[in-house]
């Protein structure tokens, strides 16, 4: 139980710390993404208004005027110390002056003076000479009604401006990387403490069955010998013996399932000891049944035992023996009367396969995994039985698990149950 609980305790932990920190990590990089936007978002607005702001009294100077026309100077490619330039345009695009003596590919910008001469207004980002550039286009206007008389360009250089987003970008990217990291320590630290609590109460409910198993061998061991010797002794009248029967009955159904109990406790506390040797499993296969066989006549079923040839495996014999036990106790507990219950070992590749199959009424899919579950009991006519411990089939489980094995549960061909065993194989022959 232990370790079902312990998987159980492992999945929850990581489900809780995987909601949580998708939860904190979805609003750190919401955070983030918010921030650089709206920080990206101002510093683009603020050299549009200083553009547009530029460009406006650059043509109330105007006076609806166009300057002279001036002879461009003979400068070197490239741009003044401002970050800011201004060209006053005639008509035609071409530069009437310039006054910050720019000089780059593509200024002015033919695109924006197509634009502005349509819509009255343009601003864009560009390229020119390798400078990245910000440029707002205006039409200068004069006379009545008011005609385009030329245009004003004004540009804005973006190095400074592209250094300062990549910085807020590395900083977002830096504070969320750190929020990510704080975030996955505190989420890891509170869903290893929510579960401590129930950790504790598991511990101690295993340790509690696995005391109370213990202490209870004793008294159902003295019940039982008390029973028996009044039903030899003679002790009790014929009115009594039936009930003294049932008393034995019932002693050895507790101790069966206090011994269940124990199994799954010890399993659980620490890997079970396995005493290994090579055995033939077909032979170990003829010799569980033939134990079991009072226990298929009491139920009327019949066991049939296909095992044919040696098939070796590496296994301890006493647990082996226990697990089919398991196998053919749950077999004949679900199968009619008059019923038959196979027990089939057959080599499969490198692996051996053994399995226990009933004529009972099978068991749906959606239970197939379950059953392997400690108590747990199967809804309909195939959990009807009273009396089981809802054990053996978890315990059968772990078992073949110590062996490197599997237990799982499917279909008999023409309906019932088949439980399937699978072992590696020796290697070799027995000597």
């Amino acid at each position: 139980m232990a370790t079902t609980i312990s998987r159980l305790l492992d999945t929850t932990r990581r489900r809780l710390f995987l909601g949580t920190f998708g939860l904190v990590a979805l609003l750190v990089v919401g955070i983030g993404v918010t921030t650089a936007v709206v920080g990206l978002r101002a510093l683009d607005g603020d050299i549009d208004r200083v553009l547009e702001s530029t460009a406006n009294d650059a043509i109330s100077h105007l006076d609806g005027e166009l300057p002279s026309r001036q002879e461009p100077s003979e400068t070197e490619e490239g741009l003044a110390s401002s970050d800011t330039f201004v060209l006053y345009l005639d008509a035609t695009g071409a530069v009437l002056a310039n006054p910050s003596a720019v000089r780059l590919a593509g200024v002015p910008v033919p695109e924006g003076i197509d634009a502005a001469g349509r819509t009255g207004r343009d601003l864009r980002t560009v390229e020119a000479g390798g400078v990245p550039l910000r440029v707002i286009t205006l039409p200068i206007a004069s006379g009545e009604p008011r005609a385009t008389i030329g245009y004003v360009q004004v540009g804005f250089v973006l190095t400074l401006h592209d250094r300062e987003a990549r910085s807020l970008l590395i900083a977002v990217l830096l504070v969320a990387g750190v929020g990510l990291l704080g975030a996955a320590l505190v989420t890891l630290l509170v869903t290893r403490g929510a579960l401590r609590p129930i950790e504790r109460t598991m511990d101690a409910q295993h340790r509690f069955v696995a005391d109370a198993s213990h202490e209870l061998r004793t008294p159902t061991a003295i019940i039982r010998a008390t029973a028996e010797v009044l039903q030899r002794e003679g002790h009790v009248g014929p009115d009594g013996l039936p009930l003294v029967t049932d008393l034995v009955a019932e002693a050895d159904r507790l101790g069966g399932l206090v011994t269940d109990l124990l199994t799954l406790a010890s399993s659980d506390a620490a890997p079970l000891v396995l005493d290994r040797q090579p055995l033939d499993l077909s032979a170990l296969a003829r010799d569980a049944t033939r134990r079991a066989e009072a226990l298929a006549a009491e139920r009327r079923v019949r066991v049939v035992v296909d095992a044919p040839g040696s098939v070796a495996v590496s296994g301890d014999r006493d647990r082996l023996v226990q697990l089919l036990i398991l196998l053919l106790d749950n077999a004949f507990d679900h199968s009619p009367a008059e019923g038959t219950v196979t027990v089939s070992v057959r080599p499969s590749g490198r692996a051996v396969e053994m399995s226990v199959t009933d004529e009972g009424p099978g068991i749906p899919i959606e239970e197939r995994e379950r059953i392997f579950a400690p108590f747990h009991r199967l809804p309909g006519p195939r959990g009807t039985r009273a009396g089981g411990s809802g054990l053996g089939l978890a315990i059968g489980r772990r078992l073949a698990a110590a062996h490197g094995g599997t237990l799982e549960a499917g279909d008999r061909q023409g309906g019932g149950a088949r439980f399937t065993l699978r072992l590696p194989g020796l290697g070799r022959p027995l000597p």
